[in-house]
């Protein structure tokens, strides 16, 4: 697939920051989609050809390190530590759990209460991570969550950034300890480490996870390798490997947060037997007759209509006066009012003739969906069906979807267009971004429409209504908007 560059989508997003990572990355990434509410963990590796993955459930062979780590690696693991050190909880891995953005840096931690947590964490590094710290170039911070479904944490570092450590302020448990400085061994022995962690956590390891994985790098080692385990009191941590190596654990609040790689349910996002709607669609017919107060009327929504495929096809005549533009007009049936019962979503317009499928919203105007039969408008300046792949999403597609969103909504609501991807040799996707947050995807076959997508807000995870983004986390009844 041939990119130009892709905006406002969470894949590419995450592509993008890994493009700068570089070769951080050989081994694999995993990332959470936060619009696919039943995956809970996808994984992604770079190096297919190179790659060498044990089944679930079974460890890797021990395989010799190279004596010396090539330079590139060496380089690659600053640039990957700056990636996973960014969030408040640390990534010990090439994952992209949820971070909530409710955190918040809070009132500089009491001197008595930073020297316990320094002498902490140099115990759990010390004892787990086979590495001492220096102890004097510690510095904590509190981090609190501002609507309050988090307890308050410590994060630990140094100014090498080389280290992470995340405890519980309560009574300084450990959440997550990330070491930068990684030597390459010779083998990995994750049954071990896990007892030892469970020991240091005061439990026993009751089970481990099947969802044990990774890949290796090209000298044959281990280059990034995550195993689950359950605790006794229904905990579960997780340990991340690097070239053969423990270089992080976490542990999570129940089984769901492990899933998700994240350290409490507060955090979990996808798991469907936790996190639901606010509200589901819920749509009955209405009456054309009988539209309510604030809605465009049918002929409104007709007159929008027409100028949207009079942009999207061409102007339209009289067939008994050439001279005569007529636009497009929908017969009895074609258009259908439906009334919004869930109480977050708005009435809206269901269109079906032979151009295209579409829901109008009846107060805001917007275009919630569409489905196109291959439009395209016949004059040269806005034809796109002779473009090349090559040339696909230049400017001409900019101006004939510029075109389509200045004639539908009005040019002042339209703040900018650009293209978003051109791939698998006939496809491209241009998005037009309006002034109030809102934007929309534009799907090309061959320089012809065929799709219309729309995204309610800057970020927005889930084309359709805005309220299809809207999620509840039933333990703690957070409510949350999925974003990429």
């Amino acid at each position: 697939m041939k990119l130009f560059w892709m905006k406002n989508k969470v894949l590419i997003a995450t592509l993008c920051a890994v493009l700068v990572l570089g070769v951080a990355f050989w081994g694999g990434l995993r990332l959470f989609a936060g619009n696919q509410m039943q995956d809970t963990f996808v994984r992604t590796a770079f190096a297919e050809a190179e790659a060498a993955t044990a089944l679930p459930g079974q460890m890797p062979t021990p395989t010799p390190a190279p004596t010396e780590l090539p330079a590139e690696m060496i380089s690659a693991d600053i640039l990957g530590l700056e990636w996973k050190y960014r969030s408040v909880i640390p990534r010990i891995s090439n994952t992209v759990p949820y971070e909530a953005k409710s955190w918040k840096e809070g009132d500089k931690v009491e001197d008595s209460l930073a020297v316990e947590a320094i002498t902490r964490a140099g115990e759990i590094y010390e004892t787990l991570l086979h590495r001492t710290l220096d102890l004097s170039a510690i510095s904590v911070t509190r981090y609190v969550d501002e609507k309050g479904f988090r307890p308050n944490i410590l994060r630990l570092t140094d100014e090498k950034n080389d280290f992470v450590c995340v405890l519980l302020e309560k009574d300084l448990s450990l959440l997550v300890a990330d070491n930068g400085q990684i030597a390459a061994s010779e083998w990995m022995d994750a049954k071990k480490d896990s007892a030892a962690v469970a020991e240091y956590l005061g439990v026993q390891i009751t089970s481990k996870s099947d969802r044990e994985g990774g890949s290796r790098d090209r000298y044959g080692n281990v280059i990034e390798w995550d195993a689950e385990f359950e605790l006794g009191d229904g905990r579960w941590i997780t340990l991340a490997y690097n070239r053969n190596t423990l270089n992080g654990i976490q542990v999570h609040e129940d089984k769901a947060s492990m899933e998700e790689m994240v350290c409490f349910v507060a955090d979990v996002t996808m798991n469907p037997g936790i996190v639901h709607l606010v509200s589901e669609a819920c749509f009955t017919r209405g009456d054309l007759n009988d539209i309510a107060e604030g809605d465009m009327t049918p002929a409104e929504v007709e007159a929008m209509y027409s100028r949207f495929l009079t942009a999207a096809l061409g102007k339209r005549f009289d067939p008994n006066d050439p001279t005569k533009e007529i636009g497009y007009q929908l017969v009895p049936g074609q258009l259908v009012y439906y009334r919004d019962e869930s109480g977050i979503r708005e009435n809206y317009y269901h269109i079906q003739d032979t151009f295209t499928i579409m829901d109008i919203a009846a107060k805001s105007g917007y275009i919630v969906r569409a489905d196109c039969s291959k439009l395209y408008n016949p004059d040269p300046a806005l034809d796109l069906r002779g473009i090349d792949y090559e040339h696909m999403g230049g400017e001409e597609y900019i101006a004939y979807v510029r075109n389509i969103a200045e004639q539908t909504w009005g040019k002042e609501n339209v703040k900018d267009v650009d293209v978003n991807a051109v791939y698998d040799g006939n496809y491209c996707t241009i998005d037009p971004f309006m002034t109030d947050g809102r934007w929309y995807e534009f799907f090309f076959e061959g320089g012809m429409l065929t799709e219309i997508q729309h995204f309610a807000t800057e970020r927005s995870g889930v084309c359709g209504w805005a309220a299809d983004s809207l999620y509840v986390n039933t333990v703690t009844g957070e409510e949350f908007t999925t974003e990429w």
